[in-house]
């Protein structure tokens, strides 16, 4: 069986009651089999000692104009993990047939003019988020062409907070397990701190974002 035969069960919100901000919140992006298989891949990268893991802080990031880090969080680089010839290997990877399918594109296709940015892009880039106490992400844009966030929580949560919203539009879109949000990249979004209400006894049970960036580059 091919990815573009692979039943989906995507509940899709196009959400676009303020036309100059349309974006695209999707629940249960991946399917049972490929969540298990990710979980599996994010427990890989999360594997080694905090202390060797690299912090948003200390990387590329966001920034304010003072040259302080707008984020607060662990970060994976996914390609540190794998050559490029090893990307197949890649759960997180493998997956990205979804944001080709047809099926998808048609809810590209209602958030006009933006859509045409994401239809037209020929790269992409992906790092991994995690969230612990007291992390969080102020208000930024990005500076590609779309943004994909997917969403990656332990149920039950031992937490509150972690959720994301547009502070231009005043929309807010909750944390949840297994949800992916789409928008173009000039949007301001942040994500409010991560509070622990049971202290957990191991990494993995903070709050996981997989960031796709979509971007063009020259032909030739």
């Amino acid at each position: 069986m091919s990815s573009e035969q692979i039943q989906q069960n995507w509940k899709v919100q196009v959400i676009k009651d303020n036309p100059t901000f349309p974006f695209i919140v999707v629940d249960n992006w991946y399917t049972p089999n490929e969540e298990k298989a990710v979980w599996k891949e994010l427990d890989y990268y999360s594997s080694m000692p905090k202390d060797q893991i690299d912090r948003a802080e200390n990387t590329i990031v966001a920034r304010d104009n003072k040259g302080n880090s707008l984020s607060k969080a662990f970060r994976f680089y996914t390609n540190e993990y794998y050559t490029q010839k090893g990307f197949n290997k890649s759960t997180i990877f493998n997956c990205m047939y979804k944001q080709r399918l047809p099926e998808f594109h048609q809810y590209i296709d209602q958030c006009m003019p933006y859509g045409r940015s994401f239809l037209s892009t020929t790269n992409d880039s992906t790092l991994i988020s995690y969230y612990e106490q007291d992390d969080h992400y102020d208000a930024h844009h990005d500076t590609f062409s779309w943004t994909n966030c997917i969403w990656m929580v332990r149920e039950p949560r031992l937490f509150d907070g972690g959720d994301f919203d547009f502070p231009e539009t005043g929309h807010e879109i909750r944390l949840k397990n297994n949800r992916a949000i789409f928008f173009p990249c000039c949007y301001s979004h942040r994500v409010s701190p991560v509070k622990f209400h049971t202290q957990p006894k191991e990494i993995g049970y903070g709050r996981y974002t997989i960031t796709h960036f979509y971007y063009s580059t020259p032909q030739g």
